[in-house]
């Protein structure tokens, strides 16, 4: 084997693992859009012309104490999409001065299971637990390998993840069906680590709204 076919041969192999690196999910970015770089025009272009284009406060439940206290005012510019791909109901892409701070998706019921999230981005999610919630009741939680999981799990719940460049949540509903309120063992994971239900919403955040509130004190 010559080197001249060797090397071409590992150019090869490095293009397919940098094509599939693009073309799998990426925390930082949705369907060719990346946090802190995409413009509302490269929205526009890849989506075509939004359902609703209008200044709004930045929804970001549960991780409001993690982000910017601007995320209550009116500045973010938010493009809305209505069923934008297969198996998003609803995207809301969010512009901080020009650029792609937020992707807010309404997944359609079943397209995502919880438990594939971690393996879909590469990250370990994680349920939100309050402090209070566990200080208060700590019987109805568990570790297992250094975490702490609930026993069972409420009716809509989120799970969390970041990154080096986002922040990442999904909100989880776990009641399948009306019927489903009163299911014997509704909310019991299989196992520890293990997430019941089905997602409804994720949102990529980018990580240049966290909140360093005082981080100058700190030098």
């Amino acid at each position: 084997m010559t080197r001249a076919f060797q090397l071409a041969a590992l150019a090869f192999c490095l293009t397919l693992t940098v094509y599939a690196q693009n073309d799998s999910p990426q925390p930082d970015r949705w369907h060719g859009l990346t946090l802190d770089q995409s413009s509302p025009e490269d929205a526009v272009a890849s989506l075509g012309q939004p359902t609703k284009d209008h200044l709004s406060s930045l929804r970001v439940d549960p991780l409001s104490s993690w982000i910017t206290k601007k995320r209550k005012e009116k500045v973010f510019r938010t493009l809305e999409y209505k069923k934008p791909v297969a198996g998003v109901e609803k995207v809301w892409l969010s512009f901080l001065d020009g650029k792609l701070v937020s992707i807010l998706l309404d997944m359609k019921e079943g397209t995502v299971s919880p438990n594939g999230l971690s393996g879909i981005y590469g990250l370990e999610f994680r349920p939100l637990i309050g402090q209070a919630e566990l200080a208060f009741n700590p019987r109805d939680y568990e570790r297992d390998k250094g975490q702490i999981y609930p026993k069972t799990y409420p009716t809509v719940y989120h799970l969390t993840a970041a990154s080096e460049k986002s922040f990442l949540t999904a909100m989880i509903g776990n009641v399948p069906s009306f019927g489903g309120v009163f299911a014997k063992g509704l909310g019991v994971p299989d196992k520890p680590g293990s997430f019941p239900g089905k997602v409804m919403l994720i949102q990529l955040i980018s990580r240049t709204l966290e909140n360093k509130d005082g981080a100058d004190a700190l030098k």
